[in-house]
């Protein structure tokens, strides 16, 4: 969601990727302050199921690029963002990226890679139960951290702009808020199937209950020159909130 770190929109990303998308107004604080870290934990995902989860079905006929499923090694080309390496692990969950929440910011382990085509389309599988404001994992697309997009399965009980435990889509430009965060209710709450297509700048988020079946979200209209594609995990003031991603895939679009 990158190089404007210094300034001070850079120190709220993490509010403006999620929490300013839960506001009644672009780019306004949230309407209620995040809670402060507590040590209460949320239990982590202990039965994630089978990986060998079958790619999932686009819209249209993209060129592949790119898919890792995190068997145990990173595929080359990945670069963390602000890592901190004691809060992910490729081994604790086999077949899975596991990435403990924290409440940094600007957020820590964004991991990031290049993509060869203007135009793209980059999906995943992540097992996720937010149970807190501002909580969020999902698909990142990273300029800077004041220029970015992410999809994901996140939480925000602000009255009139969340749904609680939902898949919400934000953006931010030259770190302002653009429009609404798109928040939808789901009946599957601890997992999703993520999908972004981009073409030009824009960015279209669309979501799966099965990795074949694709619900279109909404979009955004983002002025990115080069940016990079990945995932982010982050926005939790509760101790041990884990997000476990099945696999990343980025194909390049006619």
């Amino acid at each position: 969601m990158n190089t404007a770190i210094g300034r001070l929109a850079a120190s709220l990303i993490a509010t403006v990727l999620f929490a300013a998308a839960c506001t009644s107004a672009p780019g306004a604080p949230p309407t209620a302050a995040p809670p402060p870290a507590t040590n209460t934990s949320v239990p982590t995902v202990t039965r994630p199921p089978n990986t060998s989860t079958p790619v999932p079905t686009p819209s249209a006929t993209p060129y592949p690029v790119f898919w890792d499923d995190f068997d145990g090694e990173f595929l080359e080309g990945w670069t963390w963002i602000r890592e901190n390496d004691a809060l992910w692990s490729l081994v604790s969950e086999p077949g899975y990226l596991r990435i403990v929440l924290d409440s940094s910011r600007p957020p820590r382990n964004l991991l990031v890679r290049e993509v060869g085509s203007p135009n793209f389309q980059i999906m995943t599988h992540v097992l996720f139960e937010p149970t807190s404001n501002y909580q969020f994992a999902g698909l990142l697309v990273y300029e800077d951290d004041d220029t970015t997009a992410s999809l994901g399965r996140a939480y925000c009980n602000n009255p009139g702009t969340c749904v609680g435990n939902g898949i919400y889509f934000d953006a931010s430009q030259d770190g302002q808020f653009l429009g609404t965060n798109f928040g939808i209710d789901t009946p599957i709450k601890d997992e999703a199937y993520l999908r972004i297509d981009r073409a030009g700048y824009s960015l279209k988020a669309y979501y799966s209950e099965d990795g074949a079946n694709w619900t279109f979200l909404g979009e955004h209209v983002v002025t990115m020159l080069d940016p990079k594609v990945g995932l982010i995990a982050a926005n939790s003031h509760v101790v041990g909130a884990v997000a476990l991603f099945d696999y990343f895939t980025a194909m390049e679009m006619p």
